[in-house]
């Protein structure tokens, strides 16, 4: 079981604090992972109408998801032309366009939401703009489920952070950091008042093992502020630091008129199993936030 534990800071008085709450909250922060497939958001990003979005798959965001039958697809167009949300395929089933959902015309910030009843897979596109195309994967419910009870179930680790103000709350679940394989980290950016999830996060998330980069996302939004990440392949088991940067909450293109806070960094740190002991002493979520400014990248020294 990986643990996830804040970075190494220089941190004295608060130490012996922070292992007494490690011991009494350790452990409650493992949770096992499990897919939750009752719902996915897709958006239509900014410029999407103009050819190219194709060559990088990003025509649609996320262009893959999946839910469980009888779960709903949700699709916002952020991008400033209409388009349509049509099943199908032109070049491989030009007969069945639009047989099992069609939007019409989505204007601009609209959304069009589909509930899918059959397991299978579901391609689409933008009648208007071809290029634009993404898929839907419909699988029977508890089917990952049922995939980790036959195979070794690969656990992970949760924590949370909050931003400066209070009023953001960060999540991260991360893989167990193993050689040769990837290491997936799930992000989620909630109201920490309310927990429901913030609609248009923008953020940087960097991942290093050893010194080396395996993961640098620089300005990306998600419209429903869930999200997956993935490393590169690891080189060993070693922790890996990951680190977050909220810069703030609005559309792209818009940040004069982004709000929340901006430029605060959020530091964890994955490492692999040590034992139950070293589980209730480093399992707690004690994260490290550093307010700086929006422009600002570089994390001051403490």
């Amino acid at each position: 079981m990986p643990i996830l534990v804040p970075s190494a800071m220089k941190i004295i008085t608060t130490g012996t604090i922070f292992v007494f709450l490690a011991v009494m909250a350790g452990i409650i922060t493992a949770t096992p992972a499990f897919a939750d497939h009752a719902k996915a958001a897709v958006s239509n990003p900014p410029g999407s109408s103009v050819p190219g979005c194709e060559v990088t798959n990003e025509c649609f965001i996320p262009a893959e998801v999946t839910v469980d039958v009888g779960g709903e697809v949700t699709w916002t167009n952020e991008d400033t032309a209409a388009h349509t949300i049509t099943s199908g395929d032109l070049n491989v089933d030009p007969d069945n366009v639009g047989t099992v959902f069609d939007s019409s015309l989505l204007m601009a910030g609209k959304t069009f939401s589909h509930k899918f009843d059959a397991a299978g897979e579901y391609p689409y596109f933008c009648m208007v703009h071809p290029w634009m195309v993404g898929k839907v994967i419909v699988q029977e419910a508890m089917a990952e489920e049922e995939e980790h009870m036959e195979e070794e179930m690969m656990e992970s680790t949760m924590v949370e952070g909050m931003s400066s103000d209070g009023t953001v709350k960060v999540e991260i679940e991360a893989s167990t950091p193993t050689a040769g394989e990837v290491l997936s980290l799930h992000v989620k950016f909630m109201d920490a008042a309310t927990g429901d999830t913030i609609e248009h996060i923008n953020y940087d998330i960097t991942a290093t093992q050893g010194g080396t980069t395996v993961l640098e996302t620089m300005g990306a939004h998600e419209h429903m502020a869930s999200v997956e990440h993935a490393t590169a392949a690891l080189s060993s088991g070693d922790p890996v630091d990951v680190t977050v940067t909220i810069l703030g909450i609005g559309l792209p293109g818009d940040e004069a008129n982004w709000t929340g806070p901006m430029g605060d960094v959020v530091m964890f740190t994955v490492v692999p199993e040590f034992g139950t002991i070293a589980v209730m002493i480093l399992g707690i979520a004690i994260v490290s936030i550093i307010a700086m400014s929006t422009r600002s990248k570089i994390i001051p020294r403490i």
